[in-house]
């Protein structure tokens, strides 16, 4: 029985999906802005329900504004009998740091998406502590994220999510929580949309 992942329509957009990221991982959108879904609005307004429901995944949830530093998620439904999640960093040229390049490195992958919240906590600890080598970021517990101190409040670089095996093929992008008083985050969304 065919299935709609097995028609020409979803090989196109699983193309059109890996074509989008190589392309972005590439630095293209320095020179041209490509299209993307963004999820944006005021904090505690539901984006990571919206974003737990589209991805299969669960984000990390706080009190206080969570998502500090925006976060793509790649979906593809390509080899739907098997999951996997690999998770990367995309230093932005406004965030590079003494010890830190402009490009796309990897952070940590897994197999069960009971193991992306852990993961997602230490891959944004790592984009907010610049000053710190990213592999010793993916390996610290629970109790060490929650005690870790970050450098920056917000930024612009990016946590960047390749799920294989969703049900879907489709790349968004969630953004901080809009706070009326932080113009960081205000100046980063602007920056991101347009």
């Amino acid at each position: 029985m065919s299935t709609l992942a097995d028609t020409k329509f979803s090989l196109t957009g699983q193309r059109l999906n890996e074509i989008v990221k190589e392309l972005r991982n590439c630095g293209i959108e320095e020179v041209i802005q490509l299209p993307k879904i963004v999820a944006i609005g005021s904090q505690s307004a539901g984006k990571s329900s919206l974003i737990e429901a589209i991805s299969g995944i669960k984000v990390p949830r706080a009190a206080s504004t969570c998502t500090r530093c925006p976060m793509e998620f790649i979906l593809s439904s390509a080899d739907p009998d098997t999951w996997r999640c690999k998770v990367s960093l995309r230093i932005d040229r406004e965030d590079v740091a003494k010890n830190r390049r402009m490009g796309v490195y990897p952070f940590a992958e897994t197999t069960t998406p009971e193991d992306v919240t852990g993961i997602l906590r230490r891959a944004q600890l790592a984009i907010l502590s610049p000053s710190r080598v990213p592999a010793d970021m993916a390996k610290l517990n629970d109790a060490e994220c929650e005690v870790h101190p970050i450098e920056l409040k917000f930024s612009r670089s990016m946590v960047v999510l390749e799920i294989t095996g969703a049900r879907i093929d489709v790349t968004f992008i969630d953004l901080p929580g809009i706070i009326a008083s932080t113009e960081t985050v205000l100046t980063l969304i602007l920056r991101l949309i347009f």
